[in-house]
C-alpha cells in the first residue's frame, strides 16, 4: 500500500500500472491479486483510512464552540498529513473517471466539515460568510498548503495561520 500511494501521488493512478506495483513493493502477480482486486481497489484501501479518521475526527468536533471546531479541522489536517502524506497528496492529483472510486467517501467527509463550518457561519466567523465557499476554500488550498510548509521549522503554525487568514474573521 505504500509503494502503491507513493506511485500513484507521484505519477497518478491513471499513469501506475499493476506492473510498476509489483516491481515497486516487490509482490508478485499472485500476491497482489490475492489481496486487491484491481490497482482501484489498492486506491480505496489507501485512502479509505484516510477518509475513516478524518470523517471521525471531524464530526467529533461538531459540539466544540465552532472557532475552536475550525481549528480542530487545521488540527485534523497536520495529523492526517503526518500519518498520510502520500494519500492526501494523491486526493489531489486524480482525474474524474478516478476520483468516482471514491467519491462517495469524499461526500462523506465533505458533509461532516460542511456541517462544522455552517455553525461557523452562523455565528458570522467565516470570512467570506459562508459555509459552502469555505468548505472549496479548505478543499482546494489546505492540502498545497501543507506541501508548501513540509519542510518549514513552524510549518505547523503557518499552515494554520494561512487557514485562519483565508477563513475566519479577527477576533
Amino acid at each position: 500500500m505504500t509503494a502503491g500511494a507513493r506511485q500513484f501521488a507521484n505519477r497518478g493512478v491513471a499513469q501506475v500500472s499493476v506492473e510498476d506495483l509489483l516491481a515497486e513493493a516487490d509482490v508478485s502477480r499472485a500476491t497482489f491479486y490475492a489481496i486487491f482486486s484491481s490497482k482501484y481497489n489498492l486506491l480505496e484501501g489507501i485512502l479509505n483510512p484516510i477518509f475513516d479518521m478524518a470523517i471521525a475526527a471531524i464530526g467529533a468536533l461538531a459540539t466544540l464552540p465552532p472557532r475552536e471546531a475550525i481549528n480542530g479541522i487545521f488540527a485534523i489536517y497536520l495529523d492526517l498529513w503526518r500519518e498520510h502524506r502520500e494519500g492526501l497528496m494523491l486526493i489531489t492529483t486524480v482525474d474524474a473517471a478516478t476520483f468516482r472510486h471514491f467519491e462517495a467517501r469524499h461526500r462523506e467527509l465533505n458533509e461532516v466539515m460542511f456541517a462544522v463550518l455552517a455553525r461557523a457561519e452562523r455565528e458570522n466567523l467565516l470570512r467570506n460568510g459562508s459555509a459552502e465557499y469555505s468548505l472549496k476554500v479548505i478543499a482546494r488550498t489546505a492540502i498545497p498548503l501543507l506541501k508548501v510548509y513540509a519542510d518549514h521549522p513552524a510549518g505547523d503554525a503557518l499552515f494554520a495561520d494561512a487557514l485562519h487568514a483565508l477563513l475566519t474573521r479577527a477576533g
